[in-house]
């Protein structure tokens, strides 16, 4: 949080009490959280509010948007490791991975193409385990 102020302030924008709950609050939550989800963590927030500053974060890429499953855009802090996801289809729950071999896919891809990859994402859907556990009790 203490790096991100002064990143704030350098591109002109001012650190308002609502502006510092929100990035509090999306540094706290576990796992992809939804706007929704920040909003039920503090609901004395307008949810206009939130939706302005999560968007204004991801256009400085501080957050990433991750527009899956049901229609709800999830987001993660945009400076983690390069990693992977597994979607449900039933839910929508994300769950991050990491396998070493496709770490590489970026050098290959530049090798092959000559392209300067600046990244890239991989997806991959199913059925999380209680998804599987209420589709067995139909």
């Amino acid at each position: 949080m203490q790096e991100l102020v002064p990143f704030l302030k350098e591109r002109g924008l001012r650190i308002t009490p609502q502006r510092t709950l929100i990035l509090q609050t999306i540094l706290s939550l576990k796992g992809h959280p939804t706007v929704e989800d920040i909003h039920c963590q503090i609901p004395h927030i307008s949810l206009a509010t939130i939706y302005n500053n999560v968007k204004l974060f991801v256009s400085l890429r501080i957050l990433k948007e991750l527009p899956y499953g049901n229609g709800l855009s999830k987001y993660e802090l945009a400076n983690q490791p390069n990693h992977y996801h597994i979607l449900c289809e039933a839910c929508g729950d994300i769950i991050d991975f990491n396998y070493p071999t496709l770490t590489q896919i970026e050098d290959v891809v530049n090798k092959l193409t000559k392209f300067k990859i600046n990244s890239h994402q991989m997806e991959v859907y199913g059925l999380c385990q209680l998804c599987q556990r209420k589709e067995g009790d139909f």
